[in-house]
């Protein structure tokens, strides 16, 4: 009898109505904030990356960043990077050298601030707590892997409760942190058609260092 009452009460504790409710609403401002993002068509992102090694920075950037979709252009600490959904071009301008590789679709998650879009509704534990962060009242959302196999281990996701804008974003692999602070966010940017492409005629003298 005892047993019996002891596992109800381990029950309880565990899939008590306040815990099944922090997961809902952890999946809602989830919901709520990709749908936002999505809304916002093409995407201009001002930020801050940093890795972490622990507690020790390792490497750290600031950039601009424009999103169509799987497709990318990326311009940080001097070194632009295009990107169409199936070719990269990375030119740094020290060197006058442009790099050109087709990146797996891992590759391109890494690079991207806003792949938590893709991942939070398969094989993670979410949870929600209400913070601050730069002044604002955020939704901190947290995502931990369920399973050891998974790339990703951890994500902290800080989003604006005024207007579900995500503000900053930490992801863990393995031992390392990558940090995203967005300081900037603007939507429904026009952007042409050939803005993810490297445009060559801009570059006439430059070497190319194709690696497909």
């Amino acid at each position: 009898m005892k047993r019996i009452a002891f596992l109800l009460f381990v029950y309880l504790f565990t899939f008590s109505p306040f815990q099944l409710l922090m997961a809902q609403d952890a999946m809602k401002v989830l919901d709520i904030a990709a749908d936002r993002i999505r809304q916002a068509g093409n995407v201009k992102i001002e930020y801050h990356a940093s890795i972490f090694a622990g507690t020790t920075e390792r490497a750290s950037a600031t950039g601009t960043m424009w999103l169509q979709g799987s497709k990318l252009k990326l311009d940080a600490d001097g070194v632009t990077t295009w990107y169409d959904g199936k070719t990269r071009w990375c030119y740094v301008p020290s060197s006058n050298e442009v790099s050109i590789d087709e990146p797996s679709r891992k590759e391109m998650a890494a690079m991207n601030p806003y792949t938590f879009m893709e991942i939070y509704k398969k094989g993670f534990k979410i949870s929600v707590k209400e913070s601050v962060l730069r002044g604002d009242p955020v939704y901190e959302v947290y995502l931990k892997a369920k399973y050891a196999k998974m790339d990703v281990k951890e994500v902290y996701v800080d989003i604006r409760k005024s207007d579900y804008q995500p503000l900053c974003i930490r992801v863990r692999e393995s031992n390392d942190w990558q940090r995203v602070s967005i300081t900037g966010f603007t939507g429904n940017v026009n952007l042409g058609d050939t803005f993810f492409t490297f445009p060559e005629k801009d570059y006439p003298d430059v070497l190319v260092n194709d690696m497909r």
